[in-house]
């Protein structure tokens, strides 16, 4: 298995979007700055959710997304 370690955020998008591999690849990415992880699982759930949203017809996204922020809250 290859290790690489110690790259910034900027390094590694550019890697990703530079590298062709195989679909059953598997990546783990570990932060060393807590924070940083906390940040990134929010973001993917807001567009996750903006996704699941989109096309329904809800004019009300800001809302819908702000309850699923108090909801992670709890």
């Amino acid at each position: 298995m290859t290790t690489l370690a110690h790259i910034t955020l900027s390094e590694f998008e550019s890697l990703v979007q530079h590298v062709k591999l195989p679909l059953e690849t598997r990546l783990t990415v570990m932060f060393e700055d807590d924070r940083a992880a906390v940040e990134l699982i929010k973001r993917r759930k807001a567009l996750e959710a903006m996704q699941k949203l989109r096309g329904s017809g809800n004019g009300n996204l800001v809302t819908a997304l702000l309850h699923e922020r108090e909801q992670e809250k709890e």
